[in-house]
């Protein structure tokens, strides 16, 4: 029974570990760093989007929208391909 909890305990810190974001190199945090502006700006988007859509104009809050889904797609891109 102790040598199964010992193992379970080290299976989760080495996943623990495994999530961890030290030992990145230059090219992935820089990506990463793309990524997460490309995700406030889809974020921003969105919600500028919507507003304009409900409460003034439905085609231009629609471009808005629409502009902001064809970043989210860049976005997605860079994670799924890992450029």
């Amino acid at each position: 029974m102790v040598d199964n909890n010992q193992k379970i305990d080290q299976m989760v810190e080495d996943q623990l570990r495994h999530h961890h974001r030290e030992n990145i190199n230059d090219k992935e945090r820089m990506m990463l760093r793309i990524r997460n502006v490309l995700n406030l700006v889809f974020m921003i988007l969105a919600v500028v989007g919507a507003v304009v859509y409900i409460k003034f104009d439905l085609e231009t809050g629609g471009w808005i929208i629409g502009t902001a889904v064809v970043i989210k797609t860049f976005e997605v891109a860079i994670r799924l391909f890992k450029v």
